[in-house]
């Protein structure tokens, strides 16, 4: 072969190569492009990503913090809660104790008026004249009218409608041991 063929021939590849170049360097440029830009795009993403989990973070503190809040508020209300139950239960024991020391001085005014009346009756016994039989079939032997049943005649107008104890002290506007006493009082007169 000749010569000038070889060259011919070095110089169409050095052109076909020349043409291929620059084909192939858009090629690597479209895709350095691409890889830029799917960079680029992975960059705003993750940005993104962390932005929202910053956010839920800040969230997730302010939930816990309020619950915080609610729980020590909760907290305060059940130990004031406490107090004040304790107060009450002190309070309630102080007023049955003092209900059992009024029932228990009526129950020792009651006992030393019963006393009272059967001294009084035993003396009246003992120092009346006894009555001539005659006299006794010749008048008739009048009861005398209780005193209490004179000063309280609401209570036992009630008591004879039969009305209960409670609503006997509510309308007269006593304590129920009181009424209680009154109408066992009026008892022991009748009986004696």
């Amino acid at each position: 072969m000749q010569p000038w063929l070889y060259i011919v021939l070095v110089g169409a590849v050095a052109i076909v190569y020349a043409l291929m170049l620059p084909a192939r360097a858009r090629e690597e440029k479209a895709g350095n492009q691409k890889l830029k830009e799917t960079e680029a795009a992975l960059e705003l993403y993750m940005a993104d990503m962390e932005r929202e989990n910053d956010e839920l973070v800040q969230l997730v503190s302010s939930m816990k913090q309020q619950a915080q809040s609610n729980m020590n508020t909760i907290q305060e209300q059940m130990t004031g809660l406490g107090t004040e139950l304790l107060e009450l239960k002190n309070h309630s024991h102080q007023l049955e104790a003092r209900l059992l020391a009024e029932e228990k001085k009526v129950a020792e005014l009651a006992a030393s008026y019963e006393q009272a009346v059967s001294r009084s009756a035993v003396q009246a016994a003992q120092n009346s004249a006894p009555v001539p039989p005659e006299a006794d079939s010749s008048e008739p032997v009048l009861r005398p009218v209780s005193s209490i049943k004179l000063r309280y005649p609401r209570l036992f107008e009630l008591h004879e409608q039969g009305k209960s104890i409670d609503s006997i002290a509510k309308t007269a506007g006593l304590q129920r041991g009181e009424v209680q006493l009154i109408l066992q009082l009026a008892k022991q007169e009748e009986t004696v």
